[in-house]
């Protein structure tokens, strides 16, 4: 149906009335349709109903009544139905309205009124139609809308719920309650407020809220506030949980490290120079703490990174703690309001900072380094096993060593490798000196890269005196370096250089193959001699290792039987499945296996067991004081007593002293090497040592 196309069903069962009323209707633009009696207007509308009905109450078959109780019963209250009657009595005119009808024209009918009676039902009936549509409308509205909506008056009682989420489920209100029977008394004032300042300003006022569930969880919930007259107040309830909970992983991975949960290098910067005006104000000082866990790579390459993820978080819990009950360390009672504040973060790697604010000594940052490396030196328990890993840690103080967040931050760096340096597993402050080292340390990695293209290394070999022969029948190949305005540089210097920026696998590859072949020209000659090369834990993580060593004993003819390889307690401290595999390779190939600096380590001995080695060298720390100090000379011969106990030779480095070569040949040392007998010498020179020989004497130690 349409304005312009309105059909009125006509029932009367005078002709006359019929034919007149048609003609008014028709006149006023309506279409009209015409029954003679009720059961054929029943019959019409079935068939096609009709957007108004005039029904004459006096008619056979079906009075008006009927018919119209009918229609109401099937089609609702909408459909417009106008009863003709020729009685005038209250009571006849009160029974057609509780029939349900929706006017009346009473007999005799005043024709020129009729067409503007019924226009203007026709106008009303139209207008309640499109009240429903837009009721309808906004209903749907209401309900696609995924909030709470209701309608407060200016005392704060609700007049009306418009909608009701499931979201916003543990909120419950009721029309005909007050605000304050569904929130607590705290949001009620929110309500109230933002409602008067809404009015004010005739603005949208908003505020959030939380409240607690019966799962002992808290939801977040914003509000809208907007007026919709004098006395109403729109409002609207959005539950914001998700997004509150999404912004915060948001920041949580922003500022918060992934594996330990501790702040990351964002948030520690941020919380820095926070810290820095606060200091400067009360004129105190400011420490930052640069800890860095010493080894640590080692365990990752050789246990997995599995592993070393463990240790960080296991480091993380111990410094946590370590800062928690050495807040207090340098509180002074005289010097009320004074206490260490510590905040721990990580940095990325392997690397922690630590910032202690409300500091006035320097002395007080320094405790707590130390007592933060002393419980770093306890072992980690992971995975049946025992790890140690120490720390070093660098310190740089606010406002001595910078006046701003990235300048503390480099320069506790800085100090913090100057510890390394110093042999790992210590503390040390800051000092311009150190950042003059530093640039040197820079300078000296691009050297090295150039002496390896400009043959700057050269080999030395130091004689190894074989005990049972008297004589030489092996050498250890060194390495050094003579740099174009340096001089000679110490290996210490650059070889723990080359081993950080993977430099030292060219390095070593280059010196199997000097060592190889330059020991081949001695064979031309008539001299045999074993030689030793050491392998750098680093090589290990160079998955063509092995390849590369067959290929230089291919290529240089060098005889596998005669080659040993020297590796580090450091190197086998935590054996994982990769190094036992290419050791195992290397030993089947005839390669022998010699473990260096055997007893400085932190390893246990259960590797001995497992692994392929045929040699074990005493260190000289252990040699220089044997003859005076009686645990040197016990390590000593209880390293010795193992080795024969497990089928392994011995040899001792170091050996300075006729006295020191006599002992050792007593405790059963095979092989010795030090200044006594020669200090390492070119690879010219050692042809001139071949036919040199030494009788040693036994001698007991007392």
């Amino acid at each position: 149906m349409t304005a312009n196309s309105f059909n009125v069903l006509l029932a009367d069962d005078d002709a006359t009335v019929r034919y007149l009323m048609q003609i008014a209707l028709e006149q006023a633009g309506l279409s009209v349709t015409v029954a003679s009696d009720g059961e054929e207007a029943i019959r019409i509308f079935n068939a096609s109903p009709s957007d108004m009905v005039m029904l004459d109450v006096e008619m056979p078959r079906k009075n008006g009544y009927e018919v119209c109780s009918y229609l109401r019963q099937k089609i609702g209250n909408e459909l417009p139905i106008v009863m003709v009657t020729g009685m005038d009595d209250v009571q006849s005119i009160d029974h057609a309205f509780d029939l349900g009808a929706t006017d009346f024209i009473v007999k005799p009918i005043n024709w020129s009124l009729i067409p503007y009676h019924i226009l203007y039902l026709k106008r009303a009936y139209l207008n309640l139609i499109d009240l429903k549509h837009a009721n309808a409308r906004s209903k749907a509205i209401f309900n696609a809308i995924p909030d709470t909506m209701f309608i407060l008056n200016n005392e704060g009682t609700v007049i009306e719920v418009l909608s009701d989420s499931v979201k916003t489920s543990c909120l419950f209100i009721n029309p005909g309650k007050t605000i304050s029977q569904s929130v607590a008394q705290h949001i009620e004032q929110k309500y109230l407020s933002a409602m008067i300042q809404a009015r004010k300003l005739q603005t949208v006022e908003s505020f959030e809220f939380q409240l607690k569930t019966d799962q002992q969880g808290t939801r977040h919930y914003e509000s809208r506030i907007v007026t919709i007259d004098a006395n109403e107040t729109l409002c609207l309830v959005q539950d914001i949980t998700d997004r509150i909970n999404t912004e915060s992983k948001i920041f949580h991975l922003a500022y918060f490290d992934g594996l330990t949960g501790l702040p990351n290098r964002q948030s520690f910067l941020e919380r820095l120079k926070r810290e820095i005006p606060r200091a400067k104000f009360a004129h105190n000082k400011l420490a930052i703490l640069f800890l860095g866990l010493d080894g640590f790579k080692y365990i990752n390459d050789a246990m997995g990174h599995k592993t070393g993820d463990l240790v960080l978080q296991s480091a993380a819990e111990r410094l946590q703690k370590s800062i928690r009950t050495t807040d207090f360390l340098a509180y002074n009672p005289l010097d009320t309001g004074h206490m260490l504040k510590a905040d721990l973060a990580r940095i990325g790697g392997d690397e922690f900072t630590i910032i202690i604010s409300n500091l006035h000594r320097a002395e007080d940052a320094l405790i707590m380094a130390h007592r933060i490396r002393e419980a770093m030196q306890h072992p980690f328990h992971l995975d049946n096993r025992d790890v140690i890993v120490s720390a070093s840690i660098g310190i740089a103080l606010y406002p001595e060593d910078g006046e701003n967040a990235e300048t503390l931050l480099k320069h506790a760096d800085t100090a913090m490798y100057h510890a390394k340096k110093e042999g790992r597993n210590n503390c040390q402050f800051y000092s311009s000196a150190l950042t003059d080292r530093a640039e040197k340390r820079l300078s000296l990695e691009n050297d090295i890269r150039n002496a390896l293209l400009r043959n700057e290394f050269r080999l030395v070999y130091q004689p190894q005196f074989d005990v049972e022969s008297g004589t030489f029948q092996s050498v250890e190949a060194l390495i050094r370096w003579k740099h174009p305005t340096q001089g000679a540089i110490p290996p210490l210097d650059f070889i723990p250089l080359a081993e950080e920026n993977g430099l030292i696998i060219p390095i070593g590859e280059w010196a199997l193959r000097t060592a190889c072949s330059e020991a081949m020209q001695w064979r031309k000659i008539g001299l045999n001699l074993d030689i030793s090369v050491n392998l750098s834990p680093m090589q290990f993580n160079d998955p063509d290792l092995v390849k590369s060593i067959f290929n230089i004993l291919d290529e240089t003819r060098f005889p596998s039987k005669n080659l040993t390889l020297e590796v580090t307690e450091n190197a086998l401290m935590q054996h994982s499945k990769k190094i036992l595999n290419t050791l195992h390779t290397l030993r089947d190939h005839n390669i022998l296996i010699s473990l260096d600096d055997f007893g400085t380590g932190y390893s246990s001995l259960n590797y001995l067991k497992h692994l392929p080695i045929q040699n074990i060298k005493i260190d000289k720390i252990f040699v220089d004081d044997m003859i005076e100090d009686k645990k040197s000379l016990a390590i000593i011969r209880s390293i010795i007593s193992l080795s024969n106990n497990l089928g392994f030779t011995i040899t001792a480095e170091g050996i300075e002293t006729p006295n020191q070569a006599s002992v050792l040949k007593f405790l059963g040392c095979d092989t010795m090497q030090g200044q006594y007998f020669s200090a390492p010498v070119s690879a010219q020179a050692i042809p001139a040592l071949s036919d040199k020989q030494w009788l040693i004497n036994e001698i007991e130690p007392r």
